[in-house]
């Protein structure tokens, strides 16, 4: 695989997200995360995984290059299905996931931390529901899972980036460390995992997501869809992409 790193040891899995740049996910990179989960879910001596990042960014989410005409070979719809596909194979991963998160976390990559059991970061990181700025629906429903309603529409509507601090006294961290003990306490939690009986811990991870619906969640986010597409027919959704692009002030036509 060219941009997801992958190493199992002592029944833990790191999964390393690797895409020069800014990590910025594009369609072969989600299915490099669904084949990865794929891998660890048909793996026994896997009981727990930590997704981690080079570089300076956790990942700034979907390359919006891709929805520029002609940069991808493959239909709207068929992308659309591969980034549900990649991303909801870390909700449905059967062990725990834990998310070490540096830099930034946006877009697809917020999804990634809001689907992980347990996330932790540096004090530097920053997370948020950034698809409304280049005129995408979405990131909401995934965060409703593990933020309060009001948090999660303040994101979505604009776009404004959250602190790790912030994220803490949300409950979303579980803890902020050092950018240089990030990765030796994502280790430390899931060797307090993997101690645990193996089967139980596949048989607890069902009984969270029994609470915390996936398949309603993927609801939402097929509504969410819809409305993306929607949005992809009006002339204001090129603008988005292109000002963004460009890294210029967008002007609307409400058209």
């Amino acid at each position: 695989m060219d941009f997801i790193k992958f190493e199992a040891k002592d029944h833990i899995a790191i999964l390393t997200l690797d895409r020069p740049g800014q990590n910025a996910f594009n369609y072969q990179m989600y299915k490099e995360l669904k084949d990865t989960f794929d891998t660890i879910n048909s793996t026994e001596d896997i009981w727990s995984v930590i997704i981690r990042a080079e570089g300076k960014y956790f990942s700034a989410g979907n390359d919006v290059n891709d929805f520029q005409e002609g940069v991808i070979d493959v239909s709207m719809e068929e992308y659309g299905y591969m980034v549900e596909a990649g991303l909801g194979s870390v909700v449905n991963c059967e062990v725990p996931v834990i998310s070490a998160v540096q830099g930034i976390a946006v877009g697809s990559g917020f999804c990634i931390p809001t689907y992980s059991d347990i996330v932790i970061a540096t004090p530097e990181a920053k997370f948020g529901i950034t698809e409304i700025k280049v005129g995408i629906i979405g990131g909401a429903p995934e965060a409703s899972l593990s933020l309060p309603p009001k948090i999660v529409r303040y994101m979505a509507l604009t776009g404004n980036l959250i602190t790790a601090e912030e994220m803490e006294k949300h409950s979303f961290v579980l803890k902020i460390v050092p950018s240089n003990d990030l990765l030796d306490t994502a280790i430390e939690i899931a060797q307090s995992i993997v101690r645990n009986p193996p089967i139980a811990l596949k048989y607890m991870k069902e009984s969270l997501n029994n609470i915390y619906r996936p398949d309603i969640i993927a609801q939402k986010i097929e509504f969410d869809g819809e409305k993306t597409g929607q949005h992809m027919q009006t002339e204001d959704f090129g603008e988005a992409v292109t000002a963004f692009i460009e890294k210029r002030k967008p002007v609307y036509k409400v058209k």
